[in-house]
């Protein structure tokens, strides 16, 4: 199999979504996309549930996983959004720190007394350019 390239600057569909034709603008695919995501069991088993562009996590410590890409991000300036679900409280919280252009760590809390606390779903998800 040959390797190429295919140029295009809009990517369109051959269906209809309610009577309208679909266009998408070949920069939102490559820019405005989620570059990686995961969602992540925190406790005993620490596993990864599901993910896009994650090659591993790493146990970091309660309510802490350090999470590799598989392809690594161009500059340490892309978005990290992270969440948890709710266990005891809805006080529960979640936050990105510790971001590289290869690894990102998502910290779950309790909000009533900021404490860490591992959760089964920890959710992340990255937006931002490629290398």
């Amino acid at each position: 199999m040959a390797n190429g390239t295919i140029a295009f600057d809009t990517l369109s569909t051959s269906g209809q979504i309610s009577g309208t034709a679909v266009s998408v603008d070949a920069d939102y695919l490559a820019y405005g996309s989620a570059k990686a995501w995961a969602n992540v069991n925190q406790t005993s088993s620490q596993a990864i549930r599901d993910s896009f562009n994650i090659a591993s996590i790493v146990d970091g410590g309660t309510g802490a996983t350090r999470s590799t890409f598989t392809s690594v991000m161009g500059n340490e300036n892309y978005s990290v959004i992270a969440t948890c679900t709710v266990l005891n409280s809805y006080n529960d919280n979640a936050c990105a720190q510790e971001v590289t252009t290869s690894t990102y760590d998502v910290y779950c809390s309790n909000g009533a007394n900021a404490a860490n606390t591992d959760n089964p779903y920890a959710q992340s998800e990255i937006f931002g350019e490629l290398a």
